[in-house]
This record gives C-alpha cells, sequence and structure tokens, in this order.
C-alpha cells in the first residue's frame, strides 16, 4: 500500500492510501483469514475471479489500517453500517473510514474527526457516459463543462459517501465547480439536508482512472 499526499489545505488527520491488486493471482491466504465469515461469504458469491480478489484484498488491507490505529487484531474488528450501507467500526474506537474500488485499483481513505469519503472510477470514453448525463449532473453543471463529467462525478460520490447518503438520490442536488480561490479543490453548492461545511479535493491516481476525496467537518 501507498499513502497519497493530498492536497494543500486538506485537514490534518486525513490519510489516503491506494492498493495495487493483482486480479490475476489467487486469493491470498493472509487475506482470507482476516475477513470475517459474512465478509468471506459475500466475497464468495461473486462470480468474477477479479471481483474475489477485490473484495477479499480490499477488505483485509482495510482490517489492517484499522488495526494499526487501535491496537485491535485486525480479524477481531467488528463493523457495522447505516441504512445507506456507509460502514464503520462497531467494537473500537478509531479512525472514521471510506473505501472504493475499480479496476485495479484500491482506495482507502480514514479520517481523525468529521467524515470522510472516497470514490475512484475507470475512465470511460465520453460516448458511453453521455446516457448518464441527466441522472448526475445539476441543472446548473449541464451547460458548464470547466470539468470533465467523470471528474464531477467521483467528486459527488465521494463527498456523498462521506455524508453517508443515498447517493443516487443526491447526484442532482450537487454542484461541482473549479475552486476559483485554491487549486487542487472544488467549489461545492448543494441543497442537501445538512449544515456542515464540505470540502473536497482530486486524488492521485493512474493513467485512465479519476479519484476524489470528500470530507465533512464535525
Amino acid at each position: 500500500m501507498q499513502r497519497l499526499q493530498l492536497a494543500e489545505g486538506a485537514p490534518e488527520g486525513l490519510e489516503v492510501w491506494r492498493l495495487a491488486l493483482d486480479l490475476n493471482a489467487p486469493v491470498a491466504d493472509e487475506d482470507d483469514r482476516l475477513l470475517s465469515r459474512a465478509e468471506w461469504q459475500r466475497a464468495q458469491r461473486l462470480r468474477c475471479h477479479a471481483d474475489v480478489v477485490r473484495a477479499v484484498a480490499t477488505r483485509a488491507a482495510l482490517r489492517r489500517l484499522l488495526s494499526a490505529h487501535t491496537g485491535i487484531a485486525p480479524e477481531k474488528l467488528v463493523f457495522t453500517q447505516n441504512a445507506y450501507g456507509k460502514p464503520a467500526l462497531e467494537n473500537a474506537d478509531g479512525p472514521i473510514f471510506n473505501v472504493s474500488h475499480s479496476g485495479h485499483v484500491a482506495l482507502i481513505a480514514l479520517a481523525h474527526g468529521g467524515a470522510v469519503g472516497v470514490d475512484i472510477e475507470r475512465c470511460r470514453p465520453e460516448v458511453e457516459l453521455a446516457p448518464l448525463q441527466g441522472l448526475v449532473l445539476s441543472p446548473s453543471e449541464r451547460f458548464d463543462h470547466a470539468l470533465p463529467f467523470m471528474e464531477r462525478w467521483v467528486v459527488k460520490e465521494a463527498v456523498l459517501k462521506a455524508l453517508g447518503l443515498g447517493i443516487a438520490d443526491h447526484l442532482q442536488s450537487l454542484s461541482v465547480t473549479p475552486s476559483l480561490e485554491l487549486s487542487d479543490t472544488y467549489s461545492l453548492e448543494h441543497s442537501l439536508p445538512i449544515s456542515s461545511p464540505l470540502q473536497a479535493w482530486p486524488l492521485p491516481a493512474p493513467c485512465g482512472y479519476a479519484a476524489a476525496l470528500g470530507y465533512v467537518q464535525g
């Protein structure tokens, strides 16, 4: 795993780790044995071997990182989740976290205070994404081409994951533009049912991917 350097201005206590995945390799025994029975069963229901590797390796990496912060053995950590599926630690005081994976890359974000969300997506041709624009873009964004569609998408997902809200229901309630005051950050306008300040930054990603980090101040 590699810890990513975050944009200037990101709050202290935020960490993002990037995991490179070998999707053709067998599931690693040292990863498999860290998972709970429920996690293992979910992974085994996946039909594609690459999906199994992605799920198991990412969950094991998350458990190792949280173990390092909590002092609890990775296999002993217990998770819970809210109504929208956002996970949290149930049996330990530790960092807030969020995970995303796409293709051969996974990201794990940790925050000590506030709430955090992360998203990474493999870029696709604009012609494939065109049918999604009406579902993702807010009215003001449909005529604003300051950012590529995929970049806006990952920012929205990261912010909504940080908030722990249903993503599909709120994509059009959030507008993303480049910040006019700070480089390497975004300006966010929204009609979401929250009052806490929202922030988002681009993340370094391999060629062919887009990634973003979202944060909600506590």
